[in-house]
C-alpha cells in the first residue's frame, strides 16, 4: 500500500491510495475527494489523470448527484468517461498515445454500458479535443449513418478505470 498526494487545480490535494488487489479489472477508481489505483499503476500518470478528471466531476456535480446520474444516466455516463479518456490520452506522451487510444477504445465500448460500438468510440475520442464533448457528440450524431443503431455492451457497469478484458490481471 502506498498513499501519494496530486492535486485538482493548484489547492486541492487530492489523497492517491495504491493497493495490490483490487475488484474485477479495476485499475483506478475515484470516490469523490480521492482515488484508488493498483500499485501497478500508482506510477501511470495518464490512469492518474483519468481519475482526476471524475473527481473534477463529483466536485461539479456534488456527490450524490453525480453518482446518480452516473448511474441511471447513459448520456451523462458517457460524457463524463469522454472526458476522462480525452484527458488521459492528452496526458500520454507521443509514443503511446495510439496505444493508449486502442486500449481506451476498447475499455470505453465494453466495460462502460454505453451502447456505442469500438468504430463510435474511437471516434467519439479522436474527434477535435479542442472541442467541448457535447459539441463532439452532437457533430458525431450529425455524422452517423441513416438508421444508425449503437451495438449495446454487455459487460457490467463499472464506474472507474477498468483495464481490457484479454490484459486483465
Amino acid at each position: 500500500m502506498k498513499l501519494t498526494l496530486e492535486r485538482l487545480g493548484r489547492w486541492l490535494p487530492v489523497p492517491v491510495l495504491a493497493l495490490d488487489r483490487m475488484p474485477g479489472r479495476l485499475i483506478g477508481l475515484s470516490l469523490g475527494a480521492f482515488v484508488i489505483v493498483r500499485t501497478d499503476y500508482a506510477d501511470d500518470h495518464p490512469t492518474i489523470v483519468h481519475e482526476l478528471e471524475h473527481c473534477k466531476q463529483f466536485w461539479r456535480g456534488g456527490l450524490v448527484v453525480h453518482m446518480v446520474r452516473y448511474y441511471t444516466s447513459q448520456h451523462y455516463r458517457l460524457r463524463t468517461e469522454l472526458e476522462a479518456f480525452r484527458a488521459e490520452l492528452a496526458a500520454c506522451s507521443e509514443e503511446v498515445r495510439e496505444q493508449r487510444l486502442e486500449e481506451s477504445v476498447r475499455v470505453l465500448s465494453s466495460c462502460y454500458q454505453i451502447g456505442h460500438d469500438a468504430d463510435t468510440c474511437r471516434r467519439m475520442l479522436t474527434v477535435d479535443a479542442r472541442l467541448p464533448v457535447e459539441a463532439a457528440l452532437a457533430c458525431l450524431r450529425h455524422d452517423m449513418p441513416q438508421g444508425h443503431s449503437p451495438k449495446p455492451a454487455a459487460a457490467s457497469l463499472v464506474a472507474a478505470r477498468s483495464a481490457p478484458p484479454e490484459t486483465a490481471v
